[in-house]
């Protein structure tokens, strides 16, 4: 070993004692290290002098000098890891230190070679342009599907064709204009599992370990010696392109298969003898035949032979990302330091990415609905098969487990609706008029997507029951009705999820992290825009152009705007004044029952203007236009308009704080994010944009993101993005404007929650 080599192994260890997060003394240092003082000094110096460590004081308490201490410096720069599978992405960012900062899915609905390839820098770079505080993008790390060669190029893609023989490194690298590194998604999963037991103590830096994994074939991950095995070919371990073995998630697999399975992985094993092997399949459903697998494994090793170490993944999905993170991590130290082989960085935070897998939007398996018996799936019920009572369907995509088993649908044309609306065969499903039938057809789990004055009285039956309920916003149309929903929900502790979507939506969750990394400063006035320009069609015709069945359409429809608004500044409104009127639609005299229509039969772009609509409710008494000012509980003020009559139709949101203000322009796919944070004149660009990826055709990215999240809370109590609770302050905001506009714009208090109410749904629902 060269004196370099030392010099950099030395500066590694003391790096690694930093990147614990913690500042250390000099004398913290030679203790945790056992290397001398001077060289330990020494080793500072330099890295201070690179950038990587800051010097401080500490103040012990004590008389004399305060000591110098030592840390990573807070804008150092960050690594993100990637997973890339065949329609989803998920991108991790790390601090330097190992600190995770954030976790995100993105769906990939484009296969197309450069719309793919857009999406995924597009992403990447909204990602990076976040933390831009924390400093620059040191590396960049990749897992994808197919076999990738040294240098990151795709040499060949059978789930993305399109990508084959794509340099996907070197057009990252120099898009980004970051060093970026490309790798086959098994070998970084393997990675990942690796990592995580070595972090844990229970293998050595320089162990082996062999991953299987049982999707789509039988794969292998080689880590020997600490280290990736790749083969000569870049393809070491793809078994299943000579062995038909392959795990779906649905079959159960027979002995014969299992018999097979062992017997393949036991032969590779007894080659490679590693010190640890790791088994996954493609869902959380697949441990039982992985467990199968391993007992069959076991029973055929020799008598007196040595004990195999075989176990069940512990990282699931998230095993390629982690493994991408650990990698890029590694790259910028042996960049920054020159040793061959760093330390390994223990990742701080790695709740979060459990938590987004859970959510189930990241898959190796396609999005798409399954029929047949239900097994072990969890039986799902739907109230009001209506205009969005395909909500529910998204409980049938692969991972969240679910079948439509029954619905309660009173009107006359119920059989008609489970055919057109859920495109089921009204004689597979059980179709019953009220919720007791419902309850008593046996369901796990319902969605309620009945007209909103149904809603509390639904909810607290199906809630008393035991059986858990995803209520379509809003939460109910009075307070009384509102505040009984919680209530029941506490007293029976049946878990309750409110469908306030938009809170998953890109647009959202963007703005809502730039306000959180601090781009804005502190939040002070939030203002929301909303131009419905479909109102006439979606609000006018039917039962929601009523007082009696929707109180008003600050309910119907701000109440999703009013949650944003909430959850931008982490606060509630306790304060409002409304003012607003009905001012169009009232004069069109075309009027017509449709209540034998849903609004899917009656919908048209080519409705315009509006004063030529046709069809319209026979009774009209809510406003088509309203304006709401709100202070909420921080201080903050906001402000939010609706006409529902404008050509066209999006929302646009403002949010101003103390050293910027941020505002989107256009809410989905295409869509920008723009940022203020210099001072100037007009600046129609902003000082820095940010594109919106998803939700390219409203929030139906957000609805399928909801259900599962929902789901999960079902299954694992996972805590969840939406709230109840917000759901609540959101429509009492929306009642009491209401209230105020319809009453001489006078102003209107929120209500006050009782403490234990509001305690328990911010604990996620446990008491």
């Amino acid at each position: 070993m060269t004196k370099r080599d030392r010099r950099s192994d030395r500066a590694d260890d003391v790096l690694l004692a930093l990147r614990a997060g913690e500042a250390m003394s000099a004398a913290d240092l030679v203790e945790r290290t056992g290397l001398s003082r001077p060289t330990v000094i020494s080793i500072l110096n330099d890295l201070e002098s690179s950038g990587w460590v800051v010097r401080g004081t500490s103040d012990g308490g004590g008389l004399g000098r305060p000591a110098t201490v030592w840390s990573l410096g807070e804008d150092v720069g960050i690594v993100i890891g990637a997973d890339i599978l065949v329609d989803s992405m998920l991108l991790v960012a790390a601090t330097f230190g190992g600190a995770i900062l954030d976790v995100r899915s993105v769906r990939l609905g484009q296969h197309q070679r450069d719309a793919r390839l857009d999406a995924v820098a597009n992403a990447i770079e909204a990602l990076r342009d976040v933390y831009r505080q924390k400093g620059p993008l040191l590396n960049l790390a990749i897992s994808t599907t197919g076999i990738v060669n040294g240098e990151g190029r795709i040499v060949r893609s059978d789930l993305v064709p399109q990508w084959t023989g794509l340099d996907l490194g070197r057009v990252l690298s120099e898009r980004l204009d970051v060093p970026a590194s490309v790798d086959n998604d098994i070998n970084l999963a393997a990675y990942g599992e690796f990592c995580q037991r070595r972090q844990r103590g229970r293998l050595d830096c320089d162990s082996d370990m062999l991953l299987v994994r049982m999707a789509r074939g039988l794969n292998t991950g080689l880590v020997l010696n600490g280290q990736v095995h790749r083969g000569r070919t870049w393809n070491a371990g793809e078994i299943s392109d000579v062995l038909d073995l392959h795990l779906d998630g649905e079959e159960v697999p027979d002995d014969d298969w299992i018999d097979r399975a062992a017997l393949t992985t036991g032969s590779i094993a007894a080659v490679i003898a590693p010190d640890a092997i790791v088994m996954s399949g493609p869902t959380s459903s697949s441990v039982k035949v992985i467990r199968q697998v391993i007992a069959r494994l076991m029973a055929r090793r020799p008598l007196g032979s040595e004990a195999m170490n075989a176990e069940v993944e512990e990282l699931g999905q998230a095993a390629s990302v982690v493994g991408a993170l650990n990698t890029a991590l590694e790259a910028v130290t042996r960049k920054a330091l020159g040793t061959e082989h760093p330390r390994p960085v223990a990742l701080r935070g790695m709740a979060k990415i459990i938590s987004e897998v859970e959510k189930g939007h990241h898959s190796v398996m396609t999005a798409t609905h399954r029929e047949g018996h239900t097994g072990d799936r969890m039986r799902v019920g739907v109230v009001g098969v209506g205009a969005r009572s395909r909500l529910a369907l998204n409980a049938e995509l692969e991972g969240n487990d679910g079948v439509v088993t029954a619905v309660c649908e009173p009107h006359h044309l119920a059989r008609k609706r489970v055919a057109d609306r859920l495109g089921k065969d009204p004689d597979s499903i059980t179709i019953t008029p009220d919720v007791a039938g419902l309850i008593a057809s046996g369901i796990d789990v319902a969605f309620v997507t009945s007209p909103d004055d149904t809603h509390a009285e639904v909810t607290c039956q199906l809630l008393e029951a035991g059986i858990p309920v995803y209520l379509e916003k809003p939460l109910a149309i009075t307070m009384d009705s509102a505040t009984k929903v919680l209530t029941t929900a506490y007293q029976t502790g049946t878990k309750l999820y409110v469908g306030h979507n938009m809170r998953h939506m890109n647009v959202v969750r963007s703005m809502r992290d730039l306000i959180r990394t601090g781009r804005i400063g502190e939040v002070k006035a939030i203002w929301c825009r909303h131009f419905v320009g479909s109102g006439g069609d979606f609000y006018f015709k039917d039962w929601h152009a009523t007082q009696e069945h929707g109180t008003g359409l600050l309910l119907q429809k701000a109440a999703h705007d009013i949650d944003v608004m909430h959850w931008f500044a982490d606060s509630h409104t306790t304060d409002v004044v409304g003012m607003g009127g009905l001012t169009l639609y009232d004069r069109i005299t075309d009027r017509r029952d449709n209540s034998d229509q849903l609004m899917g039969d009656w919908y048209s772009l080519d409705n315009w203007p509006p004063l030529t609509q046709k069809g319209l409710n026979p009774v009209i008494d809510v406003e088509d236009i309203s304006m709401v000012l709100m202070r909420m509980e921080s201080g903050v003020f906001a402000s939010y308009e609706q006409c529902h009559y404008t050509p066209d139709y999006w929302r646009n949101y403002t949010v101003i704080g103390t050293e910027g203000r941020i505002e989107n322009f256009g809410d989905g796919e295409g869509g920008v994010i723009r940022l203020w944070n210099k001072r100037t004149y007009y600046n129609a660009d902003g000082d820095e944009t940010f594109p919106i990826i998803g939700d390219a055709n409203g929030h139906g990215d957000a609805d399928v993101l909801t259900v599962t999240e929902f789901l999960n809370f079902v299954r694992n109590g996972t805590r969840t993005d939406t709230s109840p609770l917000g759901a609540w302050y959101a429509v009492a905001a929306g009642i009491q404007a209401t209230d105020s506009l319809r009453h001489g714009s006078t102003p209107r208090q929120v209500p006050v929650l009782d403490d234990e109410i509001v305690r328990y749904f911010n604990n996620n629902q446990v008491k």
